[in-house]
């Protein structure tokens, strides 16, 4: 799993996470484990990272962005597995379940550090407005995921602050 301070330091990522919850950053809160995954997108390779929970259960993904920072984003997918060829195919399906209302949600997101009331470091988030050509790269991810993409300062996943603090848990944190 990354450190929190590795995807911090990516800063600007497409988040997607399974539509029924509302705070973009309760899938990272939830996942045990994390692979990376790279394949071919409309335009250029796309390069995600995903999390599962303790099902294995894909539960929040992070999407490479031209806004992105790339050298951090090597070192946080640096030593992750690969994605299984076989789960990685299941994006038609994703994109079927999202056009019929389930799925996932996409909201651009500036990964970043903070401290709890313990002074323990977390990770939190707050909505992004990236580049002209990072807006774009993430509405062709969010299209071909069939995920709803969230833009806009009122969509910003404050909530996502507050719950990441209050709902902690001990692989969420990075006690360095």
């Amino acid at each position: 799993m990354p450190a929190p301070e590795r995807l911090a330091a990516v800063a600007t990522v497409l988040c997607l996470y399974p539509r029924r919850q509302r705070d973009a950053l309760a899938g990272w809160l939830a996942s045990v484990s994390a692979q990376r995954c790279i394949g071919e997108g409309v335009a250029a390779a796309r390069e995600a990272i995903v999390f599962r929970d303790a099902r294995g259960r894909a539960c929040w993904r992070l999407h490479l962005l031209p806004d992105s920072d790339f050298l951090a984003w090597d070192l946080a997918v640096a030593g992750l597995p690969a994605a299984d060829a076989e789960r990685s195919r299941g994006r038609l399906a994703r994109a079927l379940r999202g056009w019929l209302g389930g799925g996932w949600s996409a909201q651009t997101l500036r990964l970043q550090l903070a401290r709890d009331e313990a002074g323990r470091r977390i990770l939190v988030a707050d909505a992004a407005e990236p580049s002209a050509l990072g807006l774009e790269h993430a509405r062709r991810i969010a299209a071909a995921e069939g995920a709803r993409l969230r833009t806009g300062p009122d969509t910003c996943c404050c909530m996502a602050r507050r719950a990441a603090s209050e709902a902690l848990k001990p692989q969420a944190l990075a006690s360095h």
